[in-house]
């Protein structure tokens, strides 16, 4: 079984170059298109059955960092923030 492209947030605090909050159909096709491009794209949803689902479909897609607050999501993205 290989690893999996999915990253808790505490394991890679600063790690995301983008990050994606709403991930209804605009806000996960917008997460998966970076993440196909080589971005390390962390996600949030005010539900997070959401943004597992989106991982359990489309995980293998590229990386990604899940997470469950505002607060981990903000940590998620690398500093500088551009």
């Amino acid at each position: 079984m290989s690893s999996s492209p999915v990253s808790s947030p505490s394991a890679t605090t600063g790690t995301a170059q983008i990050g994606v909050t709403g991930l209804a159909v605009m806000g996960s096709n917008i997460a998966r298109n970076f993440a196909s491009h080589g971005y390390t794209v962390a996600l949030h949803n005010r539900s997070v059955a959401k943004t597992d689902a989106l991982l359990a479909e489309h995980g293998s897609e590229g990386k990604f960092v899940r997470s469950e607050t505002i607060a981990e999501f903000l940590d998620a993205l690398e500093k500088p923030r551009r």
